[in-house]
Parts: C-alpha cells; structure tokens; sequence
C-alpha cells in the first residue's frame, strides 16, 4: 500500500511539473520609449533659411537603449546621422556637427506626429528653425 501511495504521488508530481512546463508565459517587456520615434518621417523644417521638405528616417542606436539615429534630418542627406536621447515623449538632439554646422535642440511625440525646435549654427550666425514630420 505505501508503495502504491508513493508511485501516485509521484505521478501526480510529474503531472503537475508537465501542464506548469508548458504553460505560455508573456514575457512582460515593456515598450521602449524610442519605439514610436522609429521609422521613415516626411518631414518639413522652416526657419530664415527658406522652407525644407526632406524624408527623415530615425532607427536605433546600438549605443544605448534610449537613443535614436536620425538621418538626413533638415534635409542634410542621406549621408548625415544626428543622434538624439529619448525620454518619455520628449526628444533631446545631442550637439553634432555636421558639415561645419552645429545642430541641436529638442523635439516630442504627441498624436502619431513629430514636432522639433532647433537651432543650426554655421560659425557666423545661428538659425532656429521648426520641423514637423508624420508617418
């Protein structure tokens, strides 16, 4: 009788870990911040320079989790990466300098579009511009 009590005990332990082993578990990732920044952008900037209609296209940095890549931004080309940091719905451009012109400034996320504030400083003058971009 003990013996008979010790296989269906052991049976039932083997059962158990089987349906709890393949049970689906959902990782519990949350969504990082920089995720509804990336992808391709049309875009357009206007400050004193005139007005500039350019694809921008952001992807992730490999350098950290919270920071893009933003390339071809204000229209610079293809050729042309601005990093930028991500927080929350915020966006801040880390100063780069890009063919002699300093660009920095900040930027958010609100309602599917991108909004920036932004200065380019060519060693003479500095220009603020404004840039909006949808998907």
């Amino acid at each position: 009788m003990k013996n008979q009590k010790k296989i269906s005990s052991i049976f039932i332990l083997l059962v158990l870990t089987f349906i709890t082993g393949c049970e689906k578990s959902e990782p519990d990732v949350p969504t990082a911040d920089r995720d509804k920044f990336i992808g391709t952008w049309l875009a357009q900037s206007v400050g004193s320079g005139g007005t500039r209609n350019f694809t921008l296209t952001i992807t992730a940095s490999n350098s950290a989790s919270d920071q893009v890549i933003m390339q071809n931004f204000d229209g610079g080309g293809n050729n042309t990466f601005i990093p930028a940091t991500i927080n929350g719905n915020s966006l801040s451009i880390i100063r780069t300098v890009v063919s002699n012109e300093t660009i920095e400034g900040t930027g958010s996320y609100s309602g599917g579009s991108l909004s920036f504030n932004f200065t380019v400083y060519d060693g003479q003058s500095v220009e603020s511009r404004t840039c909006t971009a949808h998907k």
